[in-house]
This record gives C-alpha cells, structure tokens and sequence, in this order.
C-alpha cells in the first residue's frame, strides 16, 4: 500500500505533547520519523497519569509515539551533536520544541542544519515565538489556557477560572505543526526551496478560539459566563449540558418553538432573545429533564430533530457503538511487551490511508540500526556507546 509521505524523514527532536503529536501524524500517514533523544528517553516517558505509569510507561507516551524509530544521543558531547546533525542533513524535516536557542546552544539551529542541508524544512515550535517579551518564559498547555482567556469563559459565573480537561492548546498546536510542515514540504516539491517554520502554544490558543475573539474585539459588550452554566458564555438558551434522572445530556442550539413543541414547556413560544433569558430558560429545562432518563430524554429530543447527546465518561466511549464504527480505539504493541489501546486515525483516506506498522518505541531501540544507515560502521557505534555518547 502507498502511504502519503513515504520516502520522507523527519529529524524529530521534540518532546511533551506539542511536538511528539505533531510529528505522530506524519508517522501514521507514513513518514520515516526518527526521535532523537536524551540519553535515557524523553521526560514524558516517566510523565505519571493518575499518580501510575503503564507497564512503566506514560501512557502519555504511549499515546503520542507510534511508527517512529528511537535514537538517544548526548546532544551535549560533539560526537553526539555531529551524529545529529548527520541525520538531520539527510533529512526533509526537522522538527523541534525546545526553548528558544536551544538548538543553536546545540549547535543544531536552523543555520546549522541548512549549511548541510540547503533546502530542509525546519519546523521550531515554543511556547510564546522565538522571540518578543515573553519568548524566555515557560510555555505550558495550562499556562495558555490562563493567558488566551479560555479558562475565565470556562463554567458558571461565579465558579473561579476553569480550565478544560485535556491539552487542547497542546492538541491544536500539534496540529498546526503537522499541517504547516506539510505546507512546506509542498513547496518545496513545486519549488525546491526549503524555509524554517515556527509556531507557537500562544498562536494556537488564540487561533482555536477565533469566533470568540472575533466577537469580544469587536462588539461593545462585556462577555460573562452565565449563572446556570450555558456551555459558552457567548451564546444563548438552550446551550449547555442538562441533568437528567440518571445521567446528563448535552443540547445544543435549538429554536424556542421547537423545543416547546417537543417538551410541552409552552413559555419557551414567547421567549425571542434567547441570550437574555440564557438563564431562565436552562433554570425551566432542567426541570422537564429531570424527570426523564437520559434514554428517554435522548429519544425524544432526536425524534424531533433537536441536537442532543449523552455526556459520556471514557468508559462508555470506548464501548460507543459510533466509535466502534469508526475504528477509533485500536491496539498496538507495548514497548515493555503485551499491547495497549489507544486513538486511531482521525480522518480516512480512500488511499493513503493511516497505518500503525509499530506501537512506541523503547529508548534508544533503534540507534544503532540508524547510524548505520547514515553510515556509521558497526564498530563506531560501539565504541560511542561506550563512550556514553549514545545508547
């Protein structure tokens, strides 16, 4: 099968989540991605969740390092640097998400790596941009949802700032750094030029939440997050996510005479600004829900073509019928031995679709059989791992 980026290599120096998912997705659509690492392996291999590792392993790790080939090197040492830098001069793409200037202390910038490698897309990702007032400080998923104002539109009116529960500004960005890597891969095919590219955990915390921005710059008003808990602040009754006899649902936007013709609640017919009564109206339905199970709930709201779902915990998303469909939960090898499970491919292509040919890879599993193919001889790669250079 042909898979969409076979023949290209990525240099990946990255770590955490915005970079190591980033450079997943090109290794899924079928990139040779080789993770450059510190002696040992990256920090997130030891990253607990719930105060445990799995088989140890994070099963953060495990999450977003499949299809990729493991090389730890003392990037400090010259032997070290030199044999990084001879991968990253045969490759179409460096990726990397150290602090601004790291790099470059490695003797592994964009300079560096262009001067054996002209036409290279070089992909940097920080917390805040290379450089500006704030490019020294820790950039971090949480510090961003802080900073780009997602945490103080999240909840009730009088709950303290909230942040959501999982990475998104680390999830978007990672995104990001896939699709704008591919942007110059592509031009470099029609052109043969290759440029650095920089993104930012900053950019991708204002970018995601681009309608919300769009309306607070530019309309004369002061957003808040209402009292009943409308899911955003922005928007009007019936937004939110409603409390049923056993369970919750979510609704989403839904005309007042709709949703009076199919919950009997006759007052809704009156209501015509919807962002005003935001409150009274989710006060009134959650009335009515309550006294249905979320089942019932659920089939007479979709009877009436009214947008609606169960909220559900990770325990029944894995066993929803949709996600089974989808083949969204599949199992892949465990470094330690035996399988784990874990997200598929999001998107199918009729073509090149995705494929998971190995799980995560152990520290430093594959350094020898990537020196070599760089050209290193056998007995080099011994006598520098000797040395502590590489393992």
């Amino acid at each position: 099968m042909q898979h969409a980026l076979e023949g290209i290599t990525i240099a990946d120096f990255t770590q955490m989540m915005q970079g190591p998912w980033a450079t997943q997705k090109l290794a899924d659509m079928g990139a040779d991605v080789i993770k450059i690492e510190r002696i040992g392996g990256e920090w997130e291999r030891r990253l607990e969740a719930c105060g445990e590792l799995q088989d140890g392993v994070s099963p953060f790790f495990l999450a977003m390092n499949r299809n990729k080939r493991s090389v730890t090197l003392d990037l400090k040492s010259d032997a070290g640097r030199k044999a990084a830098l001879d991968i990253a001069a045969e490759a179409d793409a460096v990726v990397e998400n150290f602090r601004p200037g790291v790099m470059d202390r490695f003797g592994l910038g964009y300079d560096d790596v262009r001067d054996v490698n002209p036409d290279v897309v070089y992909v940097s990702a920080s917390g805040f941009g290379a450089d500006g007032p704030y490019a020294d400080r820790p950039g971090q998923d949480l510090l961003l949802q802080a900073m780009s104002g997602l945490a103080n539109y999240t909840g009730r009116k009088d709950d303290p700032p909230t942040p959501v529960g999982t990475a998104v500004v680390d999830e978007h960005s990672a995104t990001l750094i896939a699709l704008h890597t591919m942007f110059a891969l592509f031009h470099r095919e029609r052109t043969g030029e290759g440029q650095k590219v920089e993104a930012n955990l900053l950019n991708a915390a204002l970018d995601f939440q681009c309608q919300e921005l769009t309306a607070a710059i530019n309309m004369d008003r002061e957003f808040k997050r209402s009292e009943e808990g409308v899911a955003q602040a922005w928007l009007g009754g019936p937004y939110g996510i409603y409390e049923t006899s056993d369970g919750y649902v979510a609704i989403a936007m839904t005309p007042m005479e709709v949703l009076a013709d199919s919950t009997g609640i006759e007052d809704f017919r009156g209501i015509e600004d919807t962002f005003a009564e935001r409150d009274e109206i989710k006060r009134r339905l959650e009335e009515y829900t309550r006294g249905l199970s979320t089942d019932a709930l659920l089939e007479e709201l979709l009877a009436d073509d009214i947008w609606a779902a169960a909220v559900e915990d990770f325990e029944d998303v894995q066993e929803n019928p949709q996600v089974e469909h989808n083949d969204m939960i599949v199992e892949l090898d465990h470094p330690s031995g035996g399988t784990f499970r874990t997200t598929g491919a999001p998107v199918d292509h009729s073509k090149t679709p995705a494929s998971f040919d190995s799980g995560p890879p152990e520290p430093g599993q594959h350094t020898a059989e990537v020196l070599e193919e760089f050209g290193y001889d056998a007995s080099t790669v011994e006598r520098l791992t000797e040395q502590g250079v590489l393992e």
